[in-house]
């Protein structure tokens, strides 16, 4: 209920008092004026007047001693001239109590009718009366208008004070506006509030937790967005930045300087795209970022690509890496698809690999062949295949107890027409793609094979990794199994590492190959050992020569109490069952120390030794 409904609520209230208050008094001074005299009724009628008798001037004169206002007493031969007819009984039972209670007898006077007309005096008073009431019924009606008034001018006064952005020197209404700007404070506060929480969710969906970065949703948006028609004149430079070296440093240095290497190259792509305005950056991906500028020409984008790749080459040379990451660019126009786009930058990449270390590639114009970035692979991959154009790596593993023999795990680098590195995760990837990757194990394999007759004695093992597909191969299987027992000495020093990942999928095809390699002499490992209870059900079916266990768990045992508690159940168990326990991805001198309390036979890392090639290491 508003105060405005409540105030004419209350006026009309008073006003219904005064009106029945007027009612009542008019009523009182009428029934006055009519009231008779019980005792002069009956000694009026205590003389009997007879009816024949009643004149003009005695009924005047009875009337008067009634004290009626001209109350007229005729017969029903009279003419009838009044205004009403009245039976008398109804008239003083009803309307005059005062007179019904008082009047005895003289029943012979109800037998006749009577008929009623007020004099001057009486008239005077009912018009003061409605004149009253009309006056009371007005000025009622120009309360209410002036009360809305007052409180619409209120009003406006007080939004007035409120809203003004300049302190008066006065407010009309003081207590009121300090209260109302208050609530106004408040309720802007709340209301900001409210936008700080919706901003921060948008934010939280639009961009990377890592990076900082707007994500592959956001990028998608703004790339449809760019093309659309409606942008009929758009154009812009769009860079495809693939961080290649994840994969390793995830494997090797653990997961968190792999984040650690993201944020570097996201905070690189930041400094060089920040004389641009326009520029947006967008993390797609993994290892893969894109940029996005709208309006730029051809031959800024070659200058732009340039500086880049100095700051990578920095990078790489600061950090001890093979490569650091590769940049494909090419142009965007308005109508064409997003897909057509992504294809061009994806080729521009795939070419930018081929080159060499950072490098970066340029594709302007659509490829006339569909899928040239795997076309350019093919190409290469089968040139590798050929010329078997691939280096070996060697990482030694520490052995921490007497019974442990020397081990350790070889790498494979593939080299280019133009003698420049290759990124191993993208050519395995792509290798896969286009089903080369049984063929690259083959060819690995007989390498490491050559390399052992000159290199390996009998007091080392050499590790050499699998991939999935090999593994599933049925046809890969009877050619290692032909390979080994052609070569028993070498055979028996080789200790073919398999991920715990890969092996999961399969449970039926990694223990035919598991079997088969211990019936030949050689020996298997599962590696990346540790993601869950699921990884003891897994040992217990393959039961495995070796165990490594994840960089990732490795990492994080100094500060969790609840992956040592893992570790030591892991080794417990391993050793139970005649398996050795290599932690991998060590890097500092406390996960040593504490690795070795927890009797862990061999430790790998950067800490004991980074890859080298094969060459170089002393069997």
């Amino acid at each position: 209920m508003t105060d405005y409904f409540r105030c004419n609520l209350s006026i009309t209230f008073i006003f219904l008092c005064m009106l029945i208050s007027s009612l009542g008094f008019g009523y009182h001074s009428l029934n006055s004026s009519l009231s008779i005299q019980g005792s002069i009724v009956n000694d009026a009628l205590s003389q009997r007047i007879s009816l024949d008798s009643i004149t003009d001037d005695n009924a005047k004169l009875l009337t008067e001693r009634l004290g009626l206002s001209q109350l007229f007493i005729q017969t029903e031969s009279i003419s009838s001239s009044w205004d009403a007819n009245i039976n008398y009984p109804t008239l003083i039972q009803l309307i005059f109590p005062q007179l019904a209670k008082k009047f005895s007898g003289a029943t012979d006077l109800f037998s006749y009718k009577f008929k009623l007309r007020f004099n001057d005096k009486d008239n005077a008073q009912i018009k003061l009366l409605i004149t009253f009431i009309i006056s009371l019924f007005i000025a009622y009606l120009l309360c209410l208008a002036s009360i809305k008034r007052l409180l619409v001018k209120l009003e406006r006064n007080i939004l007035s004070d409120i809203g003004n952005t300049t302190k008066p020197k006065y407010h009309a209404f003081p207590a009121i506006t300090r209260r109302l700007a208050q609530h106004k404070a408040d309720h802007h506060k709340e209301l900001q509030d409210q936008h700080d929480k919706i901003e921060a969710l948008s934010k939280q969906i639009n961009m990377d937790n890592l990076t900082g970065l707007y994500n592959r949703f956001y990028f998608r948006g703004e790339l449809v967005d760019l093309l659309s028609k409606k942008n009929k004149s758009q154009s812009a430079i769009l860079a495809l930045i693939r961080a290649t070296a994840l994969g390793h440093i995830n494997k090797h240095r653990g997961f968190q300087r792999g984040d650690t290497y993201l944020k570097d190259i996201s905070n690189i792509l930041k400094q060089c795209t920040k004389r641009y305005p326009d520029s947006r950056l967008y993390r797609v991906s993994g290892p893969d970022f894109t940029i996005i500028i709208p309006n730029m020409t051809a031959a800024v984008a070659h200058k732009l690509a340039r500086e880049i790749k100095a700051n990578l080459d920095d990078y790489q040379s600061l950090h001890d890496l093979e490569n650091v990451a590769y940049i494909g660019i090419t142009t965007v126009h308005s109508g064409q698809q997003p897909e057509q786009v992504l294809a061009r930058a994806d080729t521009a990449l795939a070419k930018a690999q081929l080159e060499g270390p950072n490098y970066w590639a340029f594709q302007q114009q659509d490829a006339q062949q569909e899928n040239q970035g795997q076309s350019y692979w093919k190409d290469v991959i089968e040139e590798i295949i050929n010329k078997r154009s691939l280096m070996l790596l060697s990482q030694p593993v520490q052995p921490i107890h007497r019974n442990m023999k020397n081990y350790q795990e070889i790498y494979t680098r593939f080299i280019s027409s133009n003698n420049s590195m290759l990124p191993t995760h993208t050519l395995f990837a792509m290798a896969q793609r286009l089903d080369y990757t049984v063929k690259l194990d083959q060819i690995i394999i007989e390498n490491i094979i050559s390399n052992s007759r000159t290199q390996m004695d009998g007091s080392s093992r050499w590790g050499v990794n699998l991939t999935s597909q090999s593994v599933q191969s049925s046809a890969f299987i009877v050619w290692l199994e032909r390979l080994l027992l052609r070569e028993p000495s070498i055979a028996t020093n080789l200790v073919f590492e398999i991920d715990e990942v890969m092996l999961e999928r399969n449970i039926v095809s990694s223990k035919r190959i598991v079997d088969m390699l211990r019936r030949v002499g050689s020996r298997s490992a599962i590696s990346k050992f540790g993601h869950g209870i699921s990884s003891f059900k897994l040992f217990r079916e393959l039961k495995p020569d070796y165990i490594k266990i994840d960089s990732g768990l490795i990492q994080s045992i100094t500060d969790d109490n609840a992956s040592q508690q893992f570790l030591r159940m892991i080794v417990d168990v391993a050793h139970r069952m005649s398996c050795q326990v290599i932690a991998e991805g060590v890097e500092d001198l406390a996960q040593k120390q504490l690795l070795e309390s927890m009797y862990v036979d061999g430790i790998q890392g950067y800490l004991i030794s980074k890859p080298a090639p094969l060459s170089k290491i002393a069997c």
